[in-house]
């Protein structure tokens, strides 16, 4: 999955479970959604080495449950920190319902311990091989199908409650 249903994921966490409605949760509830894809930028700096490495270390249950801990600290109530990790573990499913186009297909979910892949491709992929295919179309027809998909209905069902947030006035101070 692209940023935009990860964060999409990370939105309805927060709006659904966040005890403290402010930019800084938010912020971090959309971070927990994305993080597992930091791995990404290894092939920005190693280039083809880097991909090969993506979806190894961080896309596993044992990073997810780890940086979601992290953040732990950082929110008081037991419904808050359990949307948290809600958000952290919904990038592992939302992965692996993709389809995989680049081997090895899937993810290793309980590595360290095992090196199985899992995947069950059903939604459309992102290609990230190189620079010409990260800025394609089949990459703006997956955020635009993602958006309409996993982004939109979130805004529309709490578009009243993300109306008032963005109305605060507290929230554009710099």
């Amino acid at each position: 999955m692209s940023p935009v249903a990860h964060s999409a994921f990370g939105l309805l966490g927060w709006q659904k479970f966040s005890e403290t409605k402010n930019l800084k949760t938010l912020i971090l509830f959309i971070l927990v959604g994305n993080l597992p894809d930091i791995d990404f930028a290894l092939f920005l700096i190693m280039g083809e080495k880097g991909l090969k490495m993506h979806q190894f270390y961080t896309h596993n249950i044992f990073f997810v449950f780890l940086t979601a801990l992290l953040f732990w600290p950082l929110f008081t109530g037991k419904r808050e920190r359990r949307g948290f990790l809600l958000v952290a573990f919904s990038h592992l499913l939302l992965d692996f319902v993709t389809i995989d186009g680049a081997a090895p297909y899937g993810f290793r979910l309980f590595y360290p311990v095992s090196l199985q892949l899992f995947n069950f491709g059903l939604f459309p992929n992102l290609w990230k091989d190189n620079l010409a295919r990260v800025f394609s179309l089949h990459n703006l027809w997956v955020l635009c199908f993602e958006t309409v998909v996993f982004l939109v209905p979130v805004v529309l069902v709490y578009r009243k409650a993300f109306g008032k947030f963005l109305k605060q006035k507290h929230l554009w101070k710099i």
